[in-house]
């Protein structure tokens, strides 16, 4: 072992006093010449929008903005119906399923899970519940009402 790590440090030695390539001549050879000149970041990066991502953003259509949370629940209260409802698709689970059901006037959407009626922030819509049987959907009102959807029905 103490034979072995000895000639290791000669041929070490030897090979830098030779002028084998490594890492003592690296050091000593000049720095290659630079043919284009380093970019900064702006350069690199120039971004679609010059928005800042930690403000809240105002666009028209846009949940988070300063008029869309009053104007979207105005609407909901105002104008919600169970009979304007359409079906748009059923995903069944292992254990579940869930209805997504859309409101065309609204543009709204709406999901039905476990007999409940949730809108898009997840929050139940008080005194409907839903059952989900096949591709059928069927809404109970408060006042006992029913109402049928059916999957690729046109109404």
């Amino acid at each position: 072992m103490r034979i072995l790590q000895s000639s290791i440090a000669f041929l070490g030695l030897f090979f830098i006093g030779t002028g084998v390539p490594g890492a003592a001549d690296a050091a000593a050879a000049p720095a290659a010449g630079v043919s284009t000149a380093a970019l900064t970041v702006d350069q690199l990066y120039q971004p679609l929008t010059q928005r800042d991502p930690l403000k809240e953003a105002t666009v028209y259509t846009d949940e988070h903005g300063p008029k869309a949370k009053g104007a979207v629940a105005d609407i909901t209260k105002t104008t919600f119906s169970v009979y304007n409802l359409s079906l748009a698709g059923i995903t069944e689970y292992a254990r579940s399923k869930e209805a997504m059901l859309t409101d065309p006037t609204t543009g709204a959407f709406y999901t039905l899970k476990a007999g409940r009626l949730l809108d898009s922030k997840k929050k139940q819509l008080p005194g409907v519940s839903g059952v989900i049987k096949g591709k059928q959907v069927i809404l109970m009102t408060e006042d006992k009402k029913l109402h049928q959807l059916t999957l690729h029905q046109k109404e």
